[in-house]
């Protein structure tokens, strides 16, 4: 499909530009106007992979998705490329329906000079786009036939099992997560529950034991970085269950983590299972590659990302602040298993970077959690952050 560049874009909410293609590129010209599209999609997976790409200096754009009643699918994407490069940036949803959704486009502002580049947005999966009409004259109509659902009947890939820890896969179509629990791993597994919309959702969560002292405990995050109920701790045979109401649609991630017991004893199973307005997902992963995100003093709490170290070997973090206004600096914070000291504390101001090899003996999760500072002054202090990570790794969030 042929990319629309240039393609008439509207700045109206209410009246976004229809997407006529799989490709989205147009201009960015260092304000931070936003730009909406629409399209219809589903069901099954849906990748969205934004680039931007620096003209002079530096240039940034947020992604957003919303379905028709303007609840969030797919929040605060950023891209940006530094000193004149460019960032790809991909991210997946499922889509247990067809859905019309609405896309944002923000650009971002870098003072009063750069800013200035182009964005591309491409679409993969269950797109339907409109059939082009055939040249006058005849002729084969235009290459833009809708993507057929992925999977048969394009059904949410909830059998897929976690991340880092293997496991039994659920049974297709239920609200079923399910997991191994094995000491000798030290990754955590990961999944993803969304939320379909208002209401209250019951979270079951069970440990059985394959050897003695199975243990797990269960953390649920929401795209903000808060805890929609306390971290649960589930011993081996016992099942809890919790019950969280949500004043909207949003998408949880869930990290499971296996208790450490001397002797490395404590294998078994763990299962989460959900009833109410939730549908259980699958982590879509990725190998090496880099995090960002934005930097504003006013917000108290910090952003985070997780790591799995897949094998014994070295990782290397690249981490550098890119100041939109004055004062703008972060502090990165590295954990490991809840330990601090993987990689010493970076305090770093805007336009440093800093590269930190770390050598690991063994699989791990990595939390990376990243503070913006707040100025003395109260004065400036926003930008944006990004982290390379490379090495035996799969980035996860």
């Amino acid at each position: 499909m042929s990319a629309a560049f240039g393609q008439e874009r509207s700045t109206d909410r209410d009246n976004p530009t229809p997407v006529a293609s799989n490709v989205i590129t147009d201009d960015l010209d260092g304000t931070d106007t936003s730009y909406f599209y629409k399209f219809t999609a589903g069901p099954g997976k849906l990748t969205v992979t934004i680039e931007v790409k620096a003209s002079g200096t530096n240039a940034g754009a947020m992604l957003d998705l919303f379905d028709a009643k303007s609840r969030p699918m797919l929040s605060d994407v950023l891209a940006q490329g530094v000193d004149g490069g460019s960032e790809r940036i991909v991210n997946s949803i499922q889509l247990s329906a067809k859905k019309d959704i609405v896309m944002r486009i923000k650009g971002l502002k870098y003072g009063d000079t750069g800013g200035t580049g182009t964005y591309k947005v491409t679409l993969d999966g269950p797109v339907i786009l409109p059939q082009a009409p055939a040249p006058q004259g005849g002729g084969a109509a235009a290459n833009n036939v809708p993507a057929a659902p992925a999977g048969p009947g394009g059904a949410a890939n909830n059998g897929a099992p976690p991340m880092g820890g293997g496991g039994a896969a659920a049974p297709a179509g239920a609200n079923l997560l399910q997991g191994q629990l094995d000491p000798a791993d030290g990754r955590s597994s990961f999944h993803t529950v969304n939320i379909t919309g208002p209401g209250q959702v019951t979270f079951g969560f069970s440990v059985k034991a394959t050897d003695a002292k199975a243990a797990a405990a269960f953390v649920v995050l929401t795209p903000q970085g808060t805890f929609p109920l306390p971290p649960v701790e589930v011993q081996g045979g016992e099942s809890i269950s919790k019950v969280v109401t949500f004043d909207k649609a949003q998408t949880l991630l869930i990290l499971a983590g296996v208790n450490k017991t001397a002797g490395n004893v404590g294998r078994g199973t763990y299962s989460i299972q959900l009833s109410g307005p939730a549908a259980a997902g699958a982590v879509a992963p990725t190998g090496p590659g880099s995090f960002s995100g934005q930097l504003d003093p006013t917000i108290e709490r910090p952003s985070f990302h997780f790591v799995n170290v897949n094998s014994p070997g070295q990782v290397t973090f690249a981490f550098s602040v890119q100041a939109i206004d004055a004062n703008a600096a972060a502090k990165f914070t590295v954990s490991n298993q809840g330990q601090l000291g993987a990689v010493p504390v970076l305090d770093m101001k805007g336009g440093e970077s800093a590269t930190k090899p770390v050598t690991f003996d063994k699989p791990t999760t990595l939390a990376i959690l990243i503070q913006a500072t707040k100025p003395a002054d109260n004065v400036g202090g926003r930008g944006t952050y990004s982290i390379q990570v490379s090495g035996p790794v799969t980035l996860i969030k």
